[in-house]
């Protein structure tokens, strides 16, 4: 007698509650379906579900991601680089409280005990209908970034080999929960062939029947942002004794499902909770703080001052595009710094000579940079913009032709030299190859970068703007024009 289960998988969702209530009707619809042929539904969610740019997740702090996945009905989950890297070791602990899933996770540790977090399994092996199967969970091994959060994260494939191995005897089935890219998931697909099915996210890619490697994996991923999700079912019967299994995956477009009306509830009794802790007040101004994405601007210049001081550095640069409104005078409150600048980028420290500045500073002056539409490394603005300073005086023409328009660059009064190395207070996007690729190929050994977190740059910026003396100063011309 064939027997099916059904596994309904999400990745990437990034906080867009827009399209939570549409995903919950689906696997109740799903379920229904299921359960008068006493099929087995579960449900997974594969990382990258919170995201701080939403000020629903800003202001609980991801708890009213955690509830939706509840109410959603997932059963397992890992976590993505923005659940481990934007929230603190302690957010992230008390997000977790009230989960009513399985958080797995087998490459990332504790710091000091170096084992996994109490919230979390590397493995867990479950009896589902008449399979018994392990579900294994890894997530992106970013390893600077995880140390400065108090975490060590592990090359995950010499990990997984060896849960592979203690359950394979154990088990029928063996699922991955990845939020390691697709890169890495056919590397593990290849190299690990007992694993049969891995549900991925990270890279954001998407297979609409999924991707086959050799005849034993089934690798699959949905996208971004819950656009669409995957429905694996997997049908199975005895044969000789041995189960058989084959397995298919569809991809389901959720945009024309109705909204389930308990995760709107959800959402607005968070959206209020949020509200209430966004609603602090930073400052008050005296005038406005305008900002521009072609031009040098007070908000620009508060912004790159403020990384500078930051990290110690002699400069500082940040691209223009970060801050996508200006503020007006009166007063600032928190969730206003988070609508104008919500990228959760944190600042870095790095080395330039005057010779790769001058480079960086030409190509702010390139219409087609500043109006790149820039699209991930954590950049949440529509185009790049040019480049704020801090620390320099940079005299330009616009009129020369491209890569001649500086004319001179001058640094505490001295011009600036070629071959002169200078500390730089810029932001970690820089780093990762995202916009201005100047400053990455520039870094010849990545060690030399130092990272500031967990802070964003938008808690710099609520520190300028209790400042007036540093408010005054970036009113004062950085960019001249002969």
């Amino acid at each position: 007698m064939t027997q099916r289960i059904h596994i309904i998988h999400m990745n990437d969702l990034h906080s867009r509650f827009e399209n939570m209530p549409k995903i919950a009707t689906y696997v109740k619809q799903v379920k229904e379906m299921a359960r008068k042929k006493n099929e087995p539904v579960i449900v997974v969610d594969l990382g990258d579900h919170m995201d701080r740019m939403r000020y629903e997740t800003e202001g609980t702090y991801g708890k009213v991601n955690v509830e939706i996945l509840n109410e959603t009905g997932v059963q397992f989950a890992t976590i993505g680089n923005n659940e481990g890297l934007t929230f603190t070791k302690e957010m992230l602990k008390n997000a977790y409280e009230e989960r009513k899933f399985k958080i797995l996770t087998c490459n990332l540790k504790d710091i000091h005990t170096g084992l996994v977090p109490k919230w979390a399994l590397p493995y867990t092996i479950e009896k589902i209908g008449d399979l018994t199967i392990g579900w294994i969970g890894a997530t992106a091994p970013y390893e600077t970034f995880y140390r400065l959060q108090k975490w060590t994260v592990e090359d995950p494939l010499p990990i997984i080999q060896k849960i592979v191995d203690a359950i394979k005897s154990k088990v029928d089935l063996i699922i991955l929960l990845s939020h390691l890219g697709i890169k890495a998931d056919e590397q593990i697909a290849e190299v690990i062939p007992d694993i049969h099915l891995i549900l991925g996210g990270h890279t954001h890619r998407f297979f609409e029947n999924g991707l086959w490697k050799g005849d034993s994996t089934l690798i699959c991923q949905v996208g971004i942002f819950g656009q669409a999700i995957g429905h694996v079912t997997i049908e199975y019967e005895e044969r000789n004794s041995n189960k058989w299994m084959k397995m298919e995956e569809q991809t389901i477009q959720i945009n024309e499902f109705p909204d389930d009306p308990a995760i709107l509830s959800l959402l607005e009794k968070n959206r209020k909770t949020a509200l209430r802790e966004l609603e602090h007040t930073i400052t008050y101004l005296d005038r406005p703080l305008p900002v521009s994405l072609e031009s040098e601007s007070p908000l620009g210049n508060l912004l790159a001052d403020g990384v500078k001081r930051w990290v110690d550095a002699e400069i500082g640069i940040v691209n223009t595009g970060q801050l996508l409104e200006g503020l007006r005078s009166g007063k600032v409150t928190k969730k206003r710094i988070h609508e104008i600048c919500p990228s959760p980028i944190n600042a870095c420290k790095l080395n330039l000579n005057g010779k790769q500045i001058k480079i960086l500073l030409e190509e702010a002056l390139l219409p087609e940079k500043v109006h790149y539409p820039l699209k991930g490394y954590g950049f949440r603005g529509k185009e790049l913009g040019t480049l704020s300073v801090s620390g320099l005086l940079i005299q330009y023409d616009p009129m020369s032709e491209d890569y001649h328009k500086i004319v001179r660059i001058t640094f505490n009064g001295e011009e600036l030299m070629d071959e002169k190395e200078y500390t730089i207070g810029t932001l970690d996007m820089f780093t990762f190859g995202g916009g201005y690729t100047t400053i990455k190929e520039s870094i010849e050994d990545e060690k030399e970068v130092q990272y500031f977190l967990p802070e964003f740059i938008r808690d710099i910026l609520a520190v300028q703007l209790q400042n007036q003396t540093w408010i005054e100063q970036t009113f004062e011309q950085r960019w001249i024009q002969v």
